[in-house]
Parts: structure tokens; sequence; C-alpha cells
């Protein structure tokens, strides 16, 4: 008898210490995902940053406000599709006040949203966000700020701002448009990346 509890013992013991070991295993590769997402979310945007604003600003520059909304209409997010990322990710803005319908937030990106406006009505600094969407999906959130006098001519106080004639062009392009009446230092959106745990996987495991 004492034996055979020693066994069970033994063997509760073996079972708990696989337990603990896969824990900490799982622990220590969600923490190295989380930092890849964070990595890769930053260098991404970046790059959806300096493409879509490089190009606005040539179209304003050479060819005036009128065409750059144009241009921000067909061109936004097929720029965005064209990203090289190397992971497989989804790549779009989401805003509160968003002028495209394509930029609606979803439930989390809008408490992500709310979040930040709260962060930035407090004068906290605005830091990127990781959050976990699913088994499957990992969320890298990063504000967008309206911090370049050039957007006020799109986003601004129409009237002044905003002219009657790019207001006019505005509403027939996005009939639902609530991206007007913005200032300097507005919360304009996020950038929000969507990661697959599984290419993430993969790429740790090649590392």
């Amino acid at each position: 008898m004492n034996k055979l509890l020693l066994v069970v013992a033994l063997a509760t013991l073996l079972s708990c210490t696989d337990s603990s070991k896969k824990e900490t295993t799982n622990a220590t590769q969600t923490e190295e995902i989380e930092e890849v997402v964070l990595a890769e979310g930053n260098r991404i945007s970046a790059l959806a940053q300096q493409a879509l604003g490089g190009q606005l600003k040539q179209a304003i520059s050479e060819r005036g406000v009128l065409e750059a909304v144009k241009f921000c209409n067909v061109a936004a997010y097929p720029i965005l599709d064209t990203l090289t990322t190397g992971l497989d990710a989804e790549i779009k803005r989401a805003s509160l006040r968003p002028r495209n319908p394509q930029d609606a937030p979803t439930d989390t990106e809008g408490k992500i949203l709310e979040q930040y406006q709260s962060q930035l009505s407090s004068s906290q600094e605005l830091q990127p966000v990781v959050e976990v969407l699913d088994e499957q999906h990992i969320l890298y959130a990063k504000p967008i700020v309206m911090n370049n006098p050039l957007c006020l001519n799109c986003h601004g106080t129409v009237g002044t701002q905003v002219s009657d004639e790019t207001n006019a062009l505005l509403k027939s392009l996005y009939p639902e448009d609530n991206a007007t009446g913005h200032q300097l230092g507005d919360l304009r959106g996020i950038w929000s990346i969507t990661f697959s745990r599984e290419d993430l996987v993969a790429y740790l495991n090649q590392q």
C-alpha cells in the first residue's frame, strides 16, 4: 500500500511539474509574441503613416486640396494594401468620427479610442496598445493625433479652415462624413493592425 501511495504521489508531482512547465512556456511564448506585435506594429504603422502622409502632402502641393480629397477617396486603402509587412496582418484605420464608413470602429477599437480620448483629455502620453482578441488574433493599436496644420484643410472648421467647395466635395464623396470640426491636437483615430497568432508563432520558431 505504501509503495502504491508513493507511485501515486510521484505521478501527481510529475504531472504538476509538467503542467507548471507548460504554463511557464505558454506565458513566455505569449510575452514573446506580444513583443513581436509591438515591434512590428510600430514599424508597420510608421510605414503606413509615411506612405499616406507623404503622398497626401504631395497631392496638396501639386494639385491642391480638392484633388487631395479625391486622392484620399480612391488611394488610401490601396496604398495600405501594398505595404509589405512580412507577417500576415490586416492594416486599417478606425475613428470615433469616421469619414469613410470603412473606418468605423469595432467594439474593441471603440473602447481603445475612448481610452485614448480620456487619456488625451487628462494630458497623458498616448502609447501603443497590444490586445489579444481571441485565440487566433492579436490587435495592435496606435493613436493618430492631428498635429499637422495641413490636415485642417479637410478636417477643420467648415467655412473657415475647410472651404465651402471642399466641404461640398467631401459630402458628395462621403455622405456620412463625421470628420470635420477637428482642432490641432485632437485624436483623429488609430492605426489598427490585426496579426495572426499562428503566423507569429511560426515567425518566432524561425528565429
